[in-house]
């Protein structure tokens, strides 16, 4: 479900109907403030939080969310 919810809202963001793990986010056409926003929403929705240092590894799909999953089991 959580999952589901990162592709939709990286697909609204990017007007792109498809996403995969492997697609970087820059080629979806985010910028670092975009990441960061998106980010932010993400803490408030999931009760996360992301250390700034983290948010420059964030490269792809794949890494966003295997972060916010991380997050989210040992929350």
């Amino acid at each position: 479900m959580v999952l589901d919810d990162i592709r939709t809202a990286l697909a609204k963001k990017s007007k792109r109907e498809t996403i995969t793990e492997d697609v970087l986010l820059k080629d979806l056409g985010l910028d670092s403030l975009d990441v960061v926003e998106m980010c932010l929403d993400f803490e408030e929705k999931y009760g996360i939080t992301f250390e700034t240092a983290e948010l420059g590894t964030l490269k792809t799909v794949g890494d966003l969310m295997d972060t916010i999953q991380k997050k989210l089991i040992n929350k």
